[in-house]
Parts: C-alpha cells; structure tokens; sequence
C-alpha cells in the first residue's frame, strides 16, 4: 500500500519528487533562519564557546603551574631531609666523640683511683711492717736482755741495757739500710 502512495506521489510531482513551491519555501526558511542564528545566535555560540575554552586553558595552567609547586616542594623535602640527616649524622658524632671522651675521663680517674689506693696500701703496709719491725725489735732486745742476764748471771739495770741494744739495733738497721 505505501508503495502506491509513493508511485502516487512520484507521478504527481514530476519525475523527481521534487514540489518546486514547497523547495523554495524551505529554501526561504532556512535562509530567514540562518540569518536569525548568524546575527544573534552564533554570537552567543562562540562567546560561550570562548568561554569555555578560557576556562579549560586556564584549568590546564592551574594544573602545569601546580605541577611545578609540587616538582618545588618535593626538591624542598628532599633537600631538608638531606640536611636533616646530614644535621643528625653529626649529632650521632658529636655524641659519640663526647661518650668516647667521657669513657676516656671515667678510665682516668678509674686508673688515677685504683693508683692512689694502691699508693695508700703500699704506705699501709709500709706501715704495717714498721710497726712489725719496731716489735720484733722491742722482743729481741727484751729477749737479748733475758739472755745476757743469764750468761752473765746478773741482773744489769734493765734501762742501760735497753739502751745499749736499742743503740745495737740501730747500728745495724743503718748499716743494713747503708
């Protein structure tokens, strides 16, 4: 059926399909409409489209200029994180430098404290045998005065015997020490 209509109309119109009145009144229209869209419509299109085109360049700047910001701070971490390390590698040296000194003080003194103790005990037992001495000196002249009474079988003045093997013991301590 819709082929008779289309063979209907094709007759009607000529050979083409083409109704002349009808092409120029589109013809018309779109040429009034045209103009209308070129002189207002068109405008509006391209400054809107220039609009929009500025903000996407500056959208794009916004993202270049902001990648460099972030290029620049990460150059400026890095370069603090450097100078961090660098700054605690030193701290670490110094510190170790001082607890080196301070180990070093501490032996000094240790070994200045273990002389002087050994200084005092040898002066202790310096002592000690002085006083050792001293007795067995005293026991020998009490022993050498028993004897000496016993050989000579008399009782000499306990004080000028005394005196004289003290001034014996002495003799020989000197020539002992000489």
């Amino acid at each position: 059926m819709q082929a008779l209509i289309l063979a209907q109309a094709s007759a009607s119109s000529g050979g083409l399909g083409i109704n002349g009145a009808f092409f120029i009144s589109q013809l018309i229209s779109f040429g009034v409409v045209f103009l209308i869209l070129w002189r207002w419509g068109f405008p509006a299109l391209l400054k809107i489209m220039d609009k929009r085109q500025a903000i996407i360049r500056e959208g794009i700047e916004n993202a270049e200029k902001a990648k460099r910001d972030l290029a620049e701070a990460n150059n400026r971490a890095e370069q603090l994180l450097l100078e961090a390390r660098r700054q605690s590698a030193e701290t670490i040296e110094r510190a170790s430098k001082n607890a080196q000194q301070e180990a070093n003080r501490i032996i000094e003194e240790a070994q200045a404290r273990a002389e002087q103790v050994g200084q005092q005990q040898i002066a202790r037992i310096q002592q000690e045998a002085n006083r050792a001495r001293n007795e067995l000196s005293r026991q020998v002249i009490n022993l050498s005065i028993e004897a000496a009474g016993k050989v000579i079988n008399k009782s000499v003045d306990s004080k000028d015997n005394r005196r004289l093997v003290e001034d014996f013991i002495v003799a020989t301590d000197q020539t002992r020490n000489n």
